[in-house]
């Protein structure tokens, strides 16, 4: 047989087979075809339904996620906005502290002879004594003018150290170098360390100690003793650091002015005794804090600087309760309309107490004597200038040192 009628033949199979493949369907497999096309359509439902809810979804979300955002922005807008005022607040209270201090200082240092800067008031003979020493101190004997206790200052030996050799020639090129405008002393006046420095320079100035370039033309005084500070390692505290700042500054600034304004701002314990005045000793000694510790370093001159430096610097404590931080206020405007650094006003009447000042353990190995005066020092003090006048003593009389009360 022909591959052609073979073809054929086969295809006429297929066709007349095909009818009958479909009719031979029993009612049970259709329905079963049924049923797995309409599972199919509620499948294509189900998952069409899905998307849907997924994307709405997401589109909720999506409006949470904005709502919230814009509710955190307008939220921490408005945190900013409260710590700003809160800041500001801060610095205006600092500043208002400030010049409370400061107010409450310079009516203090107006009332003249009636009270010490640091609270210790004085009976009437020793205010009188304090305010001008007795008729004869000059060269016109009796009928001379009394010299006021402001102008006596201790009297020193030729630079031992360079401490005093840099402290010392700026004291002395300051008197005699032209950048003191004298004035009247019954009047009360202070007198300018140099141009546009005033009054308002009296107090120690923290910005040459913080930052040595910020400090500007008035401030000599304060960057002198900065950048000796600096060079003593040993002092690392803040507080110290400041303390000791702030008392030689005031000491120097005296020192350089001899003016009432000046003498009134230094605490009391600072103030040259008898022996500083007329017994003539090393000028480092003038700057230990304690009296009675000066007294016996006056009768002992072979304590040098050298002996004393390293044992003192390394352990002297302020005991400042605190957070070191805490002793200086930010940035406030003082008279001359510029701004810098000062001391905690809590922190400064912290450091006028005598009792807050300590030595530590190798000082007191080295110096056992000096420790235990220096622990009785927060007691009476040694007889100082505001005690009757120098001249009326005997050459020959001595002067000893008191027996303080125990604590």
């Amino acid at each position: 047989m022909p591959a052609s009628a073979h073809s054929q033949t086969g295809f006429e199979m297929a066709a007349t087979a095909s009818p009958q493949s479909s009719g031979s369907q029993s009612p049970q497999t259709q329905r079963r075809e049924l049923e797995l096309q309409r599972k199919r359509a509620r499948d294509r439902k189900s998952q069409q339904a899905m998307r849907d809810r997924t994307k709405w979804t997401i589109h909720t979300l999506g409006e949470q996620v904005a709502v919230l955002s814009t509710a955190l922005d307008q939220r921490t807008r408005q945190l900013a906005s409260a710590e700003s005022k809160l800041a500001f607040v801060e610095t205006e209270n600092t500043q208002l502290r400030t010049q409370n201090a400061a107010l409450q200082l310079s009516l203090m240092g107006r009332n003249g002879e009636g009270g010490d800067v640091d609270g210790a008031p004085h009976s009437s003979s020793v205010v009188s004594s304090a305010a001008h020493l007795a008729a004869g101190s000059g060269p016109g004997g009796f009928g001379s003018l009394p010299t006021p206790v402001w102008e006596l200052c201790p009297r020193n030996t030729p630079p031992t150290c360079l401490a005093d050799h840099i402290f010392q020639s700026f004291v002395d090129g300051s008197r005699t170098g032209g950048a003191l405008t004298p004035s009247s002393s019954n009047e009360g006046r202070s007198r300018s360390i140099s141009v546009g420095a005033g009054k308002a320079n009296l107090r120690p100035s923290l910005s040459c100690l913080i930052d040595q370039k910020s400090h500007s033309d008035d401030d000599d005084i304060h960057a002198v003793v900065a950048d000796v500070l600096k060079t003593y390692r040993e002092i690392e505290g803040l507080p110290e650091q400041v303390a000791i700042f702030s008392s030689i500054s005031m000491l120097l600034k005296w020192m350089v002015l001899l003016d009432q304004q000046s003498w009134g701002l230094l605490p009391n314990w600072l103030r040259p005794t008898h022996n500083q005045i007329r017994t003539p000793h090393a000028a480092w000694i003038d700057r230990v804090p304690w009296p009675q510790a000066r007294e016996y370093l006056i009768k002992h001159p072979e304590i040098t600087l050298d002996d004393w430096a390293a044992v003192y610097s390394a352990g002297l404590k302020v005991n400042w309760p605190y957070d070191p931080s805490t002793v200086l206020l930010g940035a406030s405007v003082n008279a001359l309309g510029t701004s810098g650094i000062t001391i905690n006003p809590v922190f400064e009447e912290h450091l006028r107490q005598l009792r807050h000042w300590t030595v530590g353990d190798s000082f007191r190995r080295r110096f056992p004597e000096l420790a235990r005066i220096i622990d009785l020092d927060c007691g009476p003090l040694p007889a100082t200038i505001e005690c009757p006048p120098i001249q009326q003593m005997s050459p020959t009389s001595s002067i000893s040192l008191p027996h303080p009360s125990p604590k």
